[in-house]
């Protein structure tokens, strides 16, 4: 499979409004460009793409193009709950500089394989753009079969697939069965998986705990795609205990606002924006902040790790 690297799924810098805080987004974005991500992932969970409109995330996807500037692939999300929608999506993110959409099996109804497969196909069909497939069952509530997967990576417009449904025997089969597939991007979604995902081939990660300090997550790919799997293992065993960490803390409270609140901690923190919460996102106990920081310091500790 063809390399990609570590892709970050941006946060979008915002009041509490939503008007959309384009000062912030650059910070976000050039924050992460000069950590070493090869792309900029716009409008998915992490950006809360679902909840801003078309116009916004328009507007949002030329503003990432001009700030990218050529140093990055400029990833767009364009999920929706119907295929119009979803082309919709794809057409306006081609017009504002995107170079690859990203879609999730559309929202709300329940599908079968063969109707995944179908609505997928005419969305490949009909994408002004390549497209990556993204299987994230714990929001779209059905897991992608890998016959199906392996269907859909013979369509000339689908050029990847992003697997954050934490099964990574799965995940393993899938790499193994497109091993022939030589252009075809593999990516991982979950942290717990990223050094044994680029062992066996997968071309890197999209995940959105790197806004709680990029470094090690950088560190980690650097080190695995150069074949210092004890390097990348060790750095491996300090993120696993990052998202140990965060799990008990979203499993306690399991809002999905409880992981806005810790991103915004931490890019805030870091002065990189000023907000990403929305009004509803209320308030949060001291508790969570606590867990925050202790997964940031963990984050910062991994580089010395490593180095020494």
């Amino acid at each position: 499979m063809k390399d990609f690297g570590p892709v970050v799924p941006i946060v979008t810098p915002c009041k509490p409004n939503g008007e959309i805080d384009h000062e912030g987004f650059a910070g976000v974005c050039n924050e992460m460009l000069d950590a070493g991500c090869t792309g900029i992932f716009i409008a998915g969970s992490t950006g809360r793409g679902p909840w801003f409109n078309p116009a916004e995330m328009h507007d949002l996807c030329r503003f990432a193009s001009d700030q990218i500037n050529g140093r990055a692939t400029l990833v767009a999300g364009c999920t929706a709950s119907g295929l119009p929608r979803m082309l919709d999506n794809a057409r306006a993110m081609a017009d504002a500089g995107a170079q690859i959409v990203v879609a999730t099996v559309p929202g709300y109804f329940h599908y079968n394989q063969s109707e995944i497969e179908t609505i997928y196909m005419k969305f490949a069909d009909a994408s002004p753009l390549p497209v990556i497939v993204y299987d994230i069952p714990e929001f779209t509530n059905v897991k992608f079969g890998n016959s199906m997967l392996v269907n859909l990576a013979s369509h000339e417009n689908v050029i990847g697939f992003k697997d954050s449904s934490a099964d990574f025997e799965r995940f393993k089969l899938l790499a193994d069965a497109l091993q022939p597939f030589k252009d075809f991007y593999l990516m991982q979604g979950k942290e717990n998986y990223l050094a044994d995902s680029i062992r066996i081939g997968a071309s890197g990660f999209i995940v959105s705990l790197i806004h709680l300090e990029p470094r090690p997550f950088i560190q980690l790919y650097q080190a695995a795609r150069a074949g210092d799997f004890e390097t990348a293992n060790r750095i491996q065993t300090e993120i696993t205990k990052v998202i140990d960490l965060v799990k008990s803390t979203i499993d306690r409270r399991p809002e999905s606002s409880t992981l806005f609140h810790l991103l915004n901690y931490a890019v805030t923190q870091r002065g990189v924006c000023k907000n990403i919460l929305l009004e509803h996102d209320g308030e949060i106990p001291a508790w969570v902040i606590e867990n925050t920081q202790r997964a940031i310091d963990i984050c910062k500790a991994a580089p010395e790790f490593v180095s020494n």
